[in-house]
């Protein structure tokens, strides 16, 4: 889950939510046989244990997301999942600092939430190349979650993030140069940033790059490009490039009457117009006040 920035009309801050791939599993139809599930040729518990406490940190890892998650027969216990992974950290395993300040961020049973570590292992794990890492120290920094609130300390960590393809980052550096916080302010950058995430696909990016494109910052001012976009995004479900894609299209169905009326022709005669007889008159009558009127 990342927190996320988009643009409505003006800037306005807002949480995305990534939502997991959900796999489906099934067997083929013609089967009339039970489906055996394969045997495991990975280490056991015990295995891992002691491989775990020989040092070796792949193993410590491995065991620890066991414990987190409850899979191969491992019981669920952030704890000692916190203390495998304490133990590859120290070594500067950067995954391992990753995971384990991610479970400092909010806490878990019998663990208390230490938000200032968390920051400390995302940063190093972040200067070690870790995206995901990087994107949440900017977070912090960002909101001031576990440090003082640092704006230019946010456009550092998302912007290693950014280099590194992560595309929340890059959605929400890009609004940190629209609104010229913790950096100087750049349209062309920002819409630089809008447009590499657009590409990904990511609903934020194509939601902010059609704001890019609706007002004309950092491009070219084009309505049917903001339209095609927020089209997208909402097709992807974002809330926020629905809202902007009826908007849009009302504003622009409103310009359309009003060029409409603009082109309707006047009625009021022009000055050598031959007016039409009166009701209690003949045409005759009517020709012959036109004629005294022009002489």
């Amino acid at each position: 889950m990342f927190r996320k920035f988009t643009i409505t009309i003006c800037a306005v801050l807002v949480t995305g939510l990534h939502a997991p791939h959900s796999w489906s599993q099934f067997a083929p139809e013609t089967s009339t046989e039970a489906v055996q599930e394969p045997e495991s040729t990975g280490p056991t518990l015990q295995e891992k244990l002691e491989l775990a406490r020989a040092g070796d940190v792949d193993t410590q890892i491995s065991l620890a997301r066991d414990y987190l998650t409850g899979d191969n027969g491992t019981p669920r216990q952030p704890v000692d999942a916190a203390r495998w992974l304490t133990a590859a950290s120290e070594k500067g395993n950067a995954e391992a600092q990753f995971l384990l300040a991610n479970l400092l961020r909010e806490g878990a049973k019998g663990l208390k939430a230490n938000k200032k570590n968390a920051v400390t292992l995302y940063a190093s794990a972040a200067d070690k190349g870790h995206a995901e890492a990087a994107y949440w120290a900017g977070d912090a920094y960002l909101y001031g979650n576990g440090v003082k609130e640092a704006p230019t300390k946010a456009v550092e960590y998302y912007g290693k993030a950014a280099n590194l393809g992560h595309a929340a980052s890059k959605n929400n550096l890009g609004l940190l140069y629209l609104q010229g916080k913790g950096v100087d302010r750049d349209l062309r950058t920002a819409f630089q940033l809008f447009s590499d995430t657009a590409k990904t696909g990511d609903s934020w990016g194509q939601n902010n790059l059609g704001g890019m494109y609706e007002m004309g910052w950092g491009t070219v001012k084009n309505t049917d490009t903001a339209l095609a976009l927020y089209e997208q995004s909402a097709s992807a479900g974002n809330v926020h490039g629905s809202s902007n894609l009826i908007r849009l299209r009302a504003v622009l169905g409103v310009v359309v009457e009003v060029e409409q009326v603009k082109q309707v022709p006047t009625e009021t005669p022009s000055p050598d117009v031959v007016s039409e007889p009166e009701a209690d008159q003949s045409p005759e009558d009517a020709e012959q006040s036109n004629a005294a009127t022009a002489n």
